[in-house]
């Protein structure tokens, strides 16, 4: 049969108005669901069933949330709902209702997706009418997402909790998968081999054999019963608008068998050549996705394994003792006749338990008495055992490797160093990383995008291609549309950085989000504490608790090779500290700094931070990030302030919260491990996308059949199928990779036009004492007794603009009128009062700061910044 104008014509409009209607469908303005208000609270009821049903809700700002779950399916797609802006991920138990708290939002948008990123919900929380642009000023960079509030830490409990009811479902998955893939196999494979040897038109058959009734017979039930997973969660989808991999195999295999069953019940009356079901595609596709569902579950386990072999360092039970059977001395507490035996999760603080070499310390606490040498690697990554007596803490599922000690339980559940740790890792899987974003549009257009692109391959194929013209489009319509895996473009940031924040908490380097971690390879200054980050300071016994004088100020382990290698690095390093010019001036020599600040107040290191990025920002440097390390609570400004706040684990707990990163050991050293493993991570991700990108690009096209003018060879639609089952599932092994990455002690060296650190540091003093500009003739430059360093006087810089003082509550109480100052709680800078001021507002108080990224940092703890 020649060409036939009419029937191109007929294809050709048809596909365009199925285009018409497969982009108004999906990407027609949605209409969201109002939230309920009640008792001061707004709430909102959600199904999730192959999608989010609503998808699209409507929230008051300035109102507390609650979102009541209604799972209505089991698999691990949609296990967990992440809020990445605001870094929560909670778990939702297959065929249960889960509530899920959110804070109070200011508008804006807020999306919301199951833990694969492949299911997409939003929250809009729309402005009720009055003004919160002055309380949430947009940021440049992204002129549709406001700042916000992030969601409190995850409890450690329930991250705990969540850890495991993750494991046990997906351990169902996997035995639910492997039933299914047997069941799938056994009925498939028959019909494969009947069809391939048909086909080949060498082996005589019997004719029931190749009864396409038959076929129908066996595949039935792999379409329906064995693909149910894959429907259950494709067709609500594609109705939710939110189209997936299962939605592409649902319309593919149903394609395929509705024409299958077409040709058992009217095959006559199909053109000649296209009267042979297809059935065996059907069944071997949904095979093959179960398959490669299958390996991709149990590769992803390796992705949070570095997490759940944290939970398993807890051990089961603990041997207590009483306060009586501890003072009749060590025969008493060590005889086994006066232990009991306690369920680790009945520990109670203040309880007494006894710890003996080669067993797991059961809680976090403080030895009483004896002696232990302990192998902290597991919480710390440093392999050196720790030595403790009488009065030091250890921290629990540490191994006690020589000695026995009695020790008193002081942190117990949510409230342990492990339990502390896996919550902050769960928080930080719970983020997205920048590089996604790109990725994550794409992913949006995607699935509507592979619909059309297969409607206009059946449309061409119907309608110009060879005979038989029906069978080639159905063929080639069906493979575009089980080839294209958007699963790959969706996992490919998620499971590397699932992977590398688990790799990052093993060796001692906690992330919190995954932007930190993306941008801790662009570091290109580290400003350093002095006092307890570089050096160990040992406090005067006598001295004033409030006001510590140290004895000596030894440098630490590891702080001279750090310094060095960044240097090697190219990294610029600064040494803030409150000593003076002379004794900060000789530590930096010991350790290489290439520039010290001395005689900095306790309140005025935010603002040098603050003064390098405007340094930067000056010179056009925007992609060099500016880091801070510290360990006291007088570094939490400066933490908060610095592109990346690094903070010593063995520090406060104020400085850990205001940190991106907090390295558990103390040991600078992990911040060389931290920049390694950011490395690590982007050179993975970037693997993922090549791989994601590159095989959509490429397989979509050989599935659409563009290389049949050229070989005659047109893509079987069981091969696209096997296909989408590996990409996966080669993507997941390829972020496994990263659990064995090497994160050293070195760095790579940097550019060759870097310059050599000079052996003496620069000095500068910052001698602020009044708020007012000293005049030109108060600056001058001073000499520090060793000639051959550079000294300058911190006030040749502009400082009228600062109060130290942090006077934070001022403005609560005056209620500034336009034209007035108030005083920045982040950095203490002094700022006008006008409708210009970018301000955040917390319980009930306006706060004034003076640019974008103070505002920011104080919105994600503002209590930490009004402690001051």
């Amino acid at each position: 049969m020649g060409f036939d104008l009419f029937t191109a014509v007929i294809a050709v409009a048809l596909a365009a108005i199925l285009t018409w209607l497969t982009l108004r469908f999906f990407f027609a303005q949605r209409q969201g669901t109002a939230a309920k208000q009640e008792q001061g609270m707004q709430s909102a009821d959600i199904i999730v069933k192959g999608g989010y049903e609503p998808s699209l809700i409507t929230m008051k700002p300035g109102v507390p949330i609650t979102l009541h779950f209604d799972r209505q399916e089991t698999g691990e797609c949609t296990s967990h709902v992440v809020f990445s802006d605001l870094g929560l991920d909670a778990m939702l138990p297959g065929n249960a209702h889960t509530d899920v708290q959110l804070p109070a939002l200011a508008p804006g948008d807020y999306p919301f997706a199951c833990g694969m990123n492949m299911v997409h919900g939003m929250l809009r929380v729309e402005d009720d009418g009055e003004d919160h642009s002055k309380d949430h000023r947009e940021d440049h960079a992204d002129t549709h997402r406001r700042a916000q509030p992030a969601a409190p830490m995850p409890n450690a409990k329930d991250a705990l909790d969540n850890e495991r009811k993750a494991a046990d479902e997906r351990r169902k998955e996997i035995r639910q998968l492997t039933r299914l893939v047997i069941i799938g196999t056994i009925l498939s494979l028959p019909v494969f081999i009947v069809s391939m040897l048909y086909m080949g038109g060498h082996v005589s058959m019997p004719a029931w054999l190749t009864n396409p009734w038959l076929q129908a017979v066996l595949i039935t039930p792999v379409m329906f019963y064995c693909g149910a997973p894959i429907h259950k969660v494709g067709w609500p989808a594609l109705i939710h608008r939110s189209p997936d991999m299962n939605s592409l195999v649902s319309l593919g295999s149903a394609a395929a068998y509705l024409y299958s069953l077409v040709v058992c019940v009217a095959g006559p009356a199909l053109p000649a050549g296209s009267r042979e079901p297809y059935f065996e595609s059907v069944g071997v596709v949904i095979t093959l996705v179960l398959v490669g569902r299958l390996l991709e579950s149990k590769a992803r386990e390796g992705t949070g394994e570095a997490v759940q072999s944290l939970i398993k360092l807890r051990p089961r039970n603990a041997q207590t003792i009483s306060s009586t059977v501890l003072d009749q001395g060590e025969r008493a507490w060590h005889d086994p006749a006066n232990q009991s035996t306690v369920d680790i999760d009945k520990l109670k603080v203040g309880d007494l338990v006894v710890v003996k070499a080669g067993e797991r310390i059961p809680a976090d606490g403080v030895v009483v008495t004896g002696t232990l040498d302990i192998d902290e690697s597991m919480i710390t990554g440093e392999s050196a055992p720790v030595h403790s007596s009488a009065g030091d803490t250890v921290t629990g599922a540490t191994i006690a490797l020589k000695g026995n000690a009695v020790i008193r339980v002081s942190q117990v559940g949510g409230d342990s160093v492990l339990a502390q740790i896996i919550a902050m890792v769960a928080r930080a899987q719970a983020t997205k990383a920048p590089v996604q974003q790109l990725a994550d549009r794409i992913a949006r257009v995607f699935v509507p995008a592979v619909i059309i692109i297969a409607i206009w391959t059946f449309a061409i194929w119907a309608a110009f291609g060879p005979q038989p013209r029906l069978a080639h489009a159905l063929v080639t319509a069906v493979s575009v549309l089980i080839i294209a895996c958007p699963c790959a473009l969706g996992l490919a940031t998620p499971l590397s950085v699932t992977a590398a924040t688990g790799l990052g908490a093993t060796n001692g380097v906690l992330v919190t989000s995954a932007k930190a971690l993306e941008q801790a390879r662009n570091i290109k200054t580290v400003v350093f504490d002095k006092t307890g980050t570089i050096t160990r300071g040992t406090v005067d016994a006598d001295a004033d608790p409030e006001h510590p004088s140290y004895t000596s100020d030894t440098v630490k382990p590891g702080s001279q090779q750090t310094i060095a290698a960044l240097h090697k690095a190219g990294v610029r390093t600064i040494m803030l500290s409150g000593d003076k010019a002379e004794v900060a001036g000789a530590i930096a020599r010991q350790v290489g700094i290439d520039t010290v600040i001395a005689q900095v107040r306790p309140d005025g290191k935010a603002y040098w931070i603050e003064q390098l990025q405007a340094q930067r920002d000056a010179d056009k440097r925007d992609g060099e990030l500016i880091a801070m390390v510290g360990d006291g609570i007088n570094d939490a400004p400066a933490l908060a302030q610095a592109d990346l706040g690094i903070a010593i684990g063995t520090g406060t707990d104020v400085a850990m919260q205001s940190a991106d990163v907090t390295l558990m050991s103390g040991d600078l050293r992990g911040v060389l491990k931290l920049i390694n493993l950011s490395n690590a991570t982007m050179r993975n991700i970037r693997e993922n996308y090549a791989w994601a990108f590159g095989y959509n690009v490429i397989g979509i096209p050989i599935a659409a059949g563009v290389l049949y003018p050229f070989t005659g060879w047109l893509l079987s639609p069981m091969i696209a199928g096997l296909a989408m089952a590996l990409s996966s599932v080669c993507l997941v092994l390829n972020a496994n990779r990263l659990r064995h990455a090497h994160i050293g002690d070195d760095l790579a060296a940097g550019s060759a036009d870097t310059a050599a650190p000079t052996t003496e540091p620069t000095i500068i003093i910052d001698e602020h004492t009044a708020l007012n500009q000293p005049s030109d003739a108060d600056r001058h430059a001073s000499t520090i007794d060793n000639p051959n360093t550079t000294t300058s006087k911190e006030n040749t810089m502009d400082m009228s603009h600062m109060n130290h003082t942090h006077h934070i509550g001022q403005m609560a109480e005056t209620n500034p009128a336009d034209g007035e100052r108030a005083t920045d709680p982040v950095c203490g800078m002094s700022v006008a009062v006008n409708d210009e001021a970018i301000t955040r507002t917390y319980n009930g108080t306006t706060y004034y700061f003076c640019g974008e990224h103070c505002a920011t940092n104080f919105s994600k703890a503002p209590e930490l910044f009004l402690e001051k």
